[in-house]
Formats: structure tokens, C-alpha cells, sequence
């Protein structure tokens, strides 16, 4: 499990193909429940569920 911080994912080394406010409304809308953590008031992605959620959809 790797988490990176939603208000820190400009900063991640490798480029991800979304923006922050995109994640926000994701967790909001409940779209995608299965990336994200929530630690202390503050939300996290889960990045290998991330690449597994956008691989599974490069194959369907």
C-alpha cells in the first residue's frame, strides 16, 4: 500500500494522470471508495489501487 496525500499529488515523482480537485470529488461523489484513506482528517490515495483500478480499465 502506497498513500500519497491528496494535496501532495503535484508533488509525487511520477506524474498521475489526474488533479487533486479530481480525487477530492471523487471521495465526495463516493466514486472509486476503494483508493482512498482517510487518516486524521486528511485523505490519501492508495496508488497501487489506483494503477490496478486504471489498468482493469485499459483491459475492459
Amino acid at each position: 500500500m502506497r498513500l500519497v496525500r491528496v494535496s501532495k499529488i503535484k508533488n509525487w515523482p511520477t506524474k498521475l494522470p489526474f488533479e487533486p480537485a479530481t480525487f477530492y470529488k471523487w471521495f465526495h461523489l463516493k466514486k472509486h471508495p476503494e483508493i482512498f484513506v482517510k487518516l486524521s482528517g486528511a485523505l490519501f490515495v492508495d496508488i497501487d489501487r489506483l494503477e490496478q483500478l486504471i489498468e482493469a480499465s485499459r483491459a475492459g
